[in-house]
């Protein structure tokens, strides 16, 4: 079983694994369910579980917030509701959001909207993969991985490129070699180094958790409502321990 990490990237979406020894891009989150066919479990950088007229509760990125510092908090974006990803426009996106669960979405959420409605298309189009494919995000997965200690560079700067890569060598001395190797693999245009740098992030952190196979995860998430209306988990996994 693979353990696979994604992040959304400029030209679709980058896909780390340390157990295929491979840092790939592809264009669509069908393409990487085609390419690794039935043999992965995934944890992605993007919201899975949506609130909507039918259930209107999401909780876990709220608490999810709380675990970060101040100047990380507007990381974790609200996510919108379900209606609202087919809205043509961030005013009309807007408006349903505030209609449905009674608040706005930002302008950040609006960028992804694409991205969110891609990964709930394929949760609700195919049920057996609601199992597979877990929610998560580098912040949060990174702080943990850090003993729970806040991060202090910005992940884009070669300070918080160099902190990230030190934390996850002390999980996987493959790690650098990976990055190196995703970086002479792929253009900029189509992958950031923290985009990168994010996919493997879940990859360690997903391998940690399978470790741990009687408690899967400690995850932040709304315990009065576990799951959507299509029974997909509105939970943002990470590895364990504690914010300190």
């Amino acid at each position: 079983m693979k353990a696979i990490g994604i992040d959304g990237c400029k030209l679709g979406w980058v896909a780390a694994s340390y157990d295929s020894g491979d840092v790939l891009i592809f264009k669509t989150i069908n393409d990487v369910i085609a390419h690794y066919k039935d043999d992965y479990i995934i944890l992605i950088d993007m919201p899975s579980g949506l609130a909507s007229t039918t259930n209107k509760t999401r909780t876990c990125e709220k608490e999810a917030r709380r675990a970060l510092p101040a100047k990380k908090k507007s990381s974790v974006f609200p996510v919108p509701c379900r209606e609202a990803l087919s809205a043509d426009s961030y005013a009309d996106a807007n408006e349903i959001n505030k209609k449905t669960v009674n608040c706005g979405i930002s302008k950040q959420s609006w960028f992804i909207m694409h991205k969110i409605k891609e990964v709930d298309d394929l949760l609700i189009d195919s049920p057996n993969l609601q199992a597979k494919i877990k929610e998560s995000h580098p912040e949060i997965a990174f702080q943990f991985l850090n003993d729970g200690n806040y991060l202090i560079n910005n992940k884009k700067s070669a300070e918080g490129i160099a902190e990230r890569l030190t934390i996850l060598m002390k999980h996987n001395d493959k790690t650098e070699a990976l990055y190196n190797k995703a970086l002479l693999g792929n253009k900029r245009k189509d992958v950031a180094k923290d985009d990168i740098l994010d996919a493997l992030c879940l990859a360690v952190t997903l391998n940690i958790l399978l470790l741990q196979p009687d408690n899967l995860a400690e995850r932040l998430f709304s315990a009065n409502q576990i799951t959507d209306e299509h029974g997909i988990e509105m939970a943002i996994y990470h590895s364990q321990g504690k914010i300190n």
